[in-house]
């Protein structure tokens, strides 16, 4: 395979700082250049799916905080007052609000 390269002339003063009749030459991505698929693979970082144990795309201390949110309806949400005291807000079987001060919390 031969390399081409591409000069071009500008049409008219233009805005980009090119005279009319000013050749340049166009400047283009690697990946949009035919025939570079492995020498880009060489430069491009791959990273395993990360795991509550093992590093990858985020760390592994990240997934486990990812891992911890639901997405789900939930049970109850935990708040913390100004004292330092956890109260649970959830619904009672008829959709009413309670508020039930965490057990065996110690601040």
């Amino acid at each position: 395979m031969s390399t081409k390269i591409i000069q071009l002339r500008a049409r008219e003063d233009n805005d980009f700082g090119l005279t009319k009749g000013e050749p340049y030459y166009p400047k283009v991505g690697a990946d949009s250049i035919a025939g570079l698929d492995s020498e880009i693979d060489k430069h491009v970082p791959k990273y395993n799916l990360a795991t509550s144990t093992a590093d990858g795309l985020l760390s592994k201390e990240d997934k486990a905080k990812l891992d911890k949110l639901r997405a789900e309806p939930f049970e109850g949400l935990k708040f913390k007052s100004p004292d330092g005291s956890v109260f649970v807000l959830s619904v009672d079987n008829d959709g009413n609000v309670v508020f039930t001060k965490e057990a065996n919390n110690e601040h």
